[in-house]
């Protein structure tokens, strides 16, 4: 025997078909037209981002007014300065300055000679590493001996290293095709470098500069000294393989380090806060910001002024066209990214001793190049919701939102449970400038700089306007 199954039909009238279908249309209609009117809210932030140049005049301030503005130096204080002013015009709900204490260090100069066994001495292009001690007043001088890596040293161990010169020498690997991963492959021998040779007894160090660039120009940057210091410098890379080619026919080549610098313990110094309080849940609070300070021996364009003014344009836009934005939005201008990254520290305690919650905290600090990523450290989640946004800044660059690196100066806060981002460009040139007196105001495309405005309102725009949970 077959037994059927019997199921009802659901009649509906021709009335209720047309309700359904009208309800639909609602539905659809009112959703396009939102998508239209996001669109074009979008397309106004880009539109004042695109026509004004006050970041761009903000930045040329910043490198031919303050140009070396390290922690502690007149110039960082300038630069600051400036800044506070800049906020106070555009009229934001409040500004101020956070001050705080800490170490710093000064140079004031140095220099490198080879002495080779035969012909004359060959002054190269040099710059000290922060921070590094003062050498005597009549120099180090001593064999060089040049190394691949800090592995290197420890086989070659005191016997061979104690009492000379050591000279770091891998070259950047042109392999990699995001240029932060090619600095992070070599970048070990300027960080820990020097604290390495100093275990195995080396009077002082020189490194080949964290370039992929192939110039005279030295590229500074800082060292870890956890125990024992000795003087260490940069040399151009152009430098740095004349040194090695003249190595190879006299292995007892030596060298002159000479390093002018000090270490002071204790300086008075400021962040700067500027916010637009949020009108329906201003207790919740978007931080933007960058560093202001830059290393004693460049304007510091594309690290990090581009940064500075960047996110700080982000309040101009929304002051202009009278964004209804739900939360505060907070410019910070971070002093010390560089040295010690003490400012990041500050601004995280005072965050938490005064009961702040944040919200989300976004970084630029990769140069005033062609937009192209933002990078989140939060969640799978969180992540997942930014991302969403993608479709809304394809158009105008940006390729990818995703998982990855917050920065520097906000690290701090990933303690406190904020959601992290940093705003990512075309880094390919980057390390071509970064950390040497080839960072200048010419280096800065205009269009560029305006458009990173735009990409990083436009972010801080949706998250307000829709949120992350």
């Amino acid at each position: 025997m077959i037994l059927l199954s019997c199921t009802p039909i659901l009649y509906i009238s021709n009335d209720m078909k047309h309700l359904i279908i009208a309800l639909f249309l609602v539905l659809i209609t009112t959703s396009i037209r939102a998508q239209d009117e996001e669109t074009a809210q979008i397309k106004q932030i880009f539109d004042n981002a695109l026509t004004h140049q006050e970041a761009y005049h903000n930045l040329e301030y910043l490198c031919n007014e303050a140009p070396g503005r390290l922690l502690g130096s007149e110039n960082s204080l300038k630069a600051i300065e400036y800044m506070k002013q800049y906020f106070k015009a555009l009229g934001v709900d409040s500004v101020y300055l956070q001050e705080f204490r800490t170490p710093a260090w000064k140079c004031d100069t140095s220099s490198v000679w080879i002495i080779p066994q035969s012909g004359k001495p060959v002054m190269l292009h040099t710059d000290a590493l922060g921070p590094s001690p003062a050498t005597p007043v009549e120099g180090i001088r001593a064999e060089v001996i040049e190394v691949k890596s800090l592995d290197e040293v420890e086989k070659l161990g005191k016997e061979v290293i104690s009492g000379k010169i050591v000279f770091y020498n891998r070259k950047w690997n042109p392999a990699f095709i995001r240029t932060f991963e090619g600095y992070g492959n070599a970048v070990d021998q300027r960080a820990h470098g020097p604290e390495k040779a100093a275990e195995y007894g080396a009077a002082a160090v020189i490194i080949r500069s964290v370039t992929n660039s192939t110039d005279h120009f030295p590229h500074t940057g800082n060292t870890h000294y956890p125990n024992i210091k000795i003087p260490a410098v940069a040399i151009s890379t152009l430098d740095a393989d004349l040194l090695s080619e003249l190595l190879q026919k006299e292995p007892k080549t030596m060298a002159k380090v000479f390093v002018d610098a000090e270490d002071i313990p204790e300086t008075i110094t400021y962040n700067l806060i500027a916010e637009i309080k949020g009108k329906e849940k201003p207790e919740e609070i978007i931080v933007v910001g960058g560093h202001i300070d830059s290393w004693f021996n460049t304007p510091g364009a594309h690290d990090d002024g581009a940064g500075v003014v960047m996110t700080s344009d982000v309040l101009r836009i929304f002051k202009e066209l009278n964004i209804n934005n739900k939360r505060t939005i907070r410019a910070v201008v971070y002093m010390d990214e560089e040295l010690y990254q003490s400012g990041g520290k500050a601004y995280a305690l005072m965050v938490k001793n005064n009961g702040e919650k944040h919200y989300l905290a976004l970084e630029a600090d990769a140069g005033a190049f062609t937009p192209r990523m933002f990078t989140i450290n939060a969640s799978e989640e969180t992540v997942g919701r930014i991302a969403a946004f993608l479709p809304y800044l394809k158009p105008y660059g940006i390729d990818e939102i995703k998982a990855g690196w917050g920065g520097v100066d906000i690290g701090p806060l990933k303690e406190l449970g904020v959601p992290l981002m940093a705003y990512g460009t075309d880094s390919q040139r980057y390390f071509d400038m970064h950390h040497s007196a080839n960072d200048t105001f010419d280096k800065i495309n205009l269009r560029e700089l305006q458009l990173g405005c735009g990409c990083i309102a436009t972010l801080i725009y949706l998250v307000d306007k829709y949120g992350i949970e």
